[in-house]
């Protein structure tokens, strides 16, 4: 008897993960940018964020009393920032958890049927991805209205597809394996086949895709908003500080530079993490 310690799948790429020092580092910013976007909930009020406004502090440069400075109004651009990044992350959770659900059950229903059932929902895929997606999200938008619910529903509606494919190729890899046949020789129906057999099995490639699909979805609603597509006042968001500071990018750079920054910083970390995790999680890994 082998006096080796065996491991889940989730606790040996933990481990893996952790000997990343790339990947631990922006494990950290990530969950340090979504310690900052949580507090603004804990009890924190606009007085306490420096919202108030301030008519002699108007359009300041980053000091020790303002970090980042002062917009147009007086208000602190770091409470701004801090206020903004809990839309911006809650929108690319929100449509990550969208494209999951959709695109999982979609992917699901073709990948264990296959036959004509895959060929029609693909070439629905298909055609979802022939539609323009900045075109589809400007008329939901323009139907909806340009609230966070019409950002998550267009942003959703264009984010799932991907999902969709990498779940029904996941399922059409694993339906020759022997455990599918056992469970159905037992009787098993279709949904406890796929919810308790497949998708387990599955849902390593799905995390990962999903970790792409959080900064692919705040990068969308920041371009929206900045080009005035998206969220619009008095909806505090990243891209929407960015839209203002535009207007004063010659004479009062700091007002697009930081949220800016924190957008980069965001989408890169979460790419990042997502190449590592994919190594992490990779089967030939494992073997070495």
């Amino acid at each position: 008897m082998s006096g080796k310690k065996h491991y889940g799948l989730w606790s040996e790429a933990w481990m893996r993960l952790q000997k990343m020092p790339r990947a631990m580092f922006c494990f950290w910013i990530i969950l340090g940018l979504l310690l900052l976007s949580l507090s603004s909930w804990l009890g924190l009020n606009p007085t306490a964020y420096g919202f108030d406004q301030t008519g002699n502090e108007i359009l300041q440069g980053p000091s020790a009393a303002h970090l980042m400075g002062t917009d147009e109004l007086g208000r602190d651009l770091f409470a701004r920032v801090i206020y903004g990044a809990r839309l911006s992350i809650a929108i690319g959770f929100s449509v990550a958890g969208i494209a999951f659900i959709i695109g999982t059950i979609y992917g699901s229903i073709a990948g264990f049927y296959g036959g004509k059932i895959d060929s029609l929902l693909m070439r629905g895929v298909d055609i979802a991805y022939a539609l323009p997606d900045l075109l589809v999200m400007i008329l939901i938008g323009v139907l909806v209205g340009r609230g966070t619910a019409g950002i998550l529903l267009s942003l959703g509606l264009v984010s799932w597809m991907g999902t969709a494919r990498l779940v029904r190729a996941q399922l059409l890899q694993l339906q020759s394996e022997e455990f599918i046949d056992a469970a159905k020789a037992a009787g098993r129906n279709t949904a406890e086949i796929i919810i308790k057999h497949l998708l387990p099995n599955a849902m390593g490639p799905i995390i990962v895709a999903l970790t792409f699909t959080v900064p692919s979805a705040i990068l969308s609603e920041s371009t929206l908003s900045f080009i005035g597509l998206g969220l619009s006042p008095p909806a505090c968001s990243w891209g929407t500080l960015a839209s203002d500071g535009w207007r004063s990018l010659r004479t009062h750079p700091h007002l697009i530079f930081f949220p800016s920054l924190f957008i980069f910083i965001t989408v890169l970390s979460f790419n990042q993490l997502g190449d590592a995790l994919r190594d992490a999680l990779d089967p030939r890994s494992r073997k070495r």
